[in-house]
């Protein structure tokens, strides 16, 4: 899953929430499906109806544009996914680009009071060192031992999650290399209940 992108949206509730994670998921099946139907979905000149029609459905105009297309050729059923973590809605897959700004246009308009490519995770509990202790033994379990970083400096990283108790705040990184991407997807299960919230860079 090198080079993943993500696209990872903030909603108000856990209503705005799951009616942002439907719209992707059928977005998703709806783009498959063109995939699979299309004499050629991939030219150039096709302009993916499903991106179209999601956009007029939501009041914006899908460009022409690359970058507004999700790239990436017959594979898409099986490397893209949407996964949401009480109010927050992930949606990825290897090596494409997923519709830009335009997908986070029309994510704002469904709910979405934070729309982000470089997700950084934030959140509170009672014992932050506790909590990372849990999360990076998880991660060990999984065979991600060398997957993630602690409190390492995350300027550069493509995702984080950061465990935050008033001052106290500790931090795993997950950075470019490796299946490190890997890693930040199959921990963000484990979230599932704390109310995670995103954080600026």
């Amino acid at each position: 899953m090198g080079n993943m992108i993500m696209q990872a949206a903030e909603a108000g509730s856990i209503a705005d929430a799951e009616r942002i994670e439907r719209a992707l998921t059928e977005l998703l099946a709806a783009y498959v499906a063109f995939e699979r139907s299309h004499a050629a979905p991939w030219d150039p000149a096709t302009i993916p109806a499903p991106l179209v029609a999601f956009g007029e459905q939501h009041g914006v105009a899908w460009p022409d544009h690359r970058d507004a297309r999700f790239l990436l050729k017959g594979a898409f059923a099986d490397v893209a996914h949407v996964l949401r973590v009480d109010r927050l809605v992930f949606f990825w897959g290897g090596g494409f680009d997923l519709g830009g700004e335009w997908l986070r246009e029309v994510l704002a308009k469904i709910g979405a009071i934070t729309c982000t490519d470089r997700p950084l995770v934030s959140v509170r509990c009672d014992d932050p060192d506790a909590r990372i202790e849990e999360l990076s033994r998880f991660l060990i379990d999984e065979d991600f031992e060398d997957q993630f970083a602690l409190d390492a400096p995350n300027h550069e990283a493509l995702f984080t999650v950061t465990l935050v108790n008033g001052d106290r705040h500790r931090t795993l990184v997950f950075d470019h290399s490796g299946v490190q991407d890997q890693a930040f997807v199959s921990l963000l299960p484990q979230l599932d209940g704390e109310d995670p919230t995103f954080t600026a860079a």
